[in-house]
Formats: structure tokens, sequence, C-alpha cells
């Protein structure tokens, strides 16, 4: 009876600590990504940044969602992951042809979907039931 009691015990400690990995890491991901969204908003926003500069800032976003994807691939569905890939894509885009009102739109989106993803993988009671 105790043997039982104990694995059961032990198994849902570690479910809990499995989590809170996972979601610390999604929020140290989304906060990394929607901080490097940011500067490159400013980029686009400001009327003397050159097309190269926004491109190389954006590059350097696609390189910090890569590595991050390895892992969030793991443990977060992927048409979630799939639509921040496609809303990078398409900035990449907008920037690319110059036109960055539609960039900005863009960039929104993909923060809003970043925000999403942390909040749908958060440990809630509403996420449970």
């Amino acid at each position: 009876m105790y043997k039982e009691l104990i694995i059961c015990i032990i198994t849902v400690i570690i479910i809990i600590i499995i989590n809170q990995v996972t979601c610390n890491y999604t929020k140290e991901s989304v906060n990394e990504l929607t901080t490097k969204l940011s500067e490159l908003r400013f980029e686009i926003l400001n009327k003397d940044t050159s097309k190269n500069k926004a491109i190389s800032e954006l590059q350097n976003i696609f390189e910090v969602w890569n590595n991050r994807y390895k892992v969030l691939a793991c443990y977060i569905e992927h048409d979630e992951l799939e639509k921040v890939e496609t809303n990078l894509n398409s900035l990449y885009g907008e920037i690319e042809s110059e036109e960055y009102k539609e960039a900005v739109s863009e960039l929104d989106k993909t923060n809003f979907i970043l925000h999403h993803i942390e909040r749908k993988n958060k440990f809630d009671l509403k996420n449970v039931f």
C-alpha cells in the first residue's frame, strides 16, 4: 500500500518539476524573442535605418529562433511553432521588399503568437480543465 502511494507521490512531483522547467524555458524563450523583435521594430520605424541593418537584425532573430525551436518542439504543439516561423518568414519578405508598415504588422502578429504560446503552456487551472 505504502509502496504504491510513494510511487504516485514521486511521479506527481516529477511531473510538476518537469512542467516548471518547461514553463521557465518557454518564458525565457518568449522574452528573448520579444526583446529582439522590439529592437527590430525600433529599427524598422527608425527612418534612418537601412534595409540591410533590419535584415541583419532579423537574421539574428532567426538564429535565436532556430536554437530555441529544437527544445520547444519537444513539448509544444508544432502548429503553434509553425505559426511563429511563418510570420517570421513573412516579416523577412516584407522587410526585403521595404514594406515596413506590413512588416510591423507581421512583427505584432509574431509577438502575439509568442505570448499566446507562453499563456497556453503555463500551468493554470483553466488550462488543466
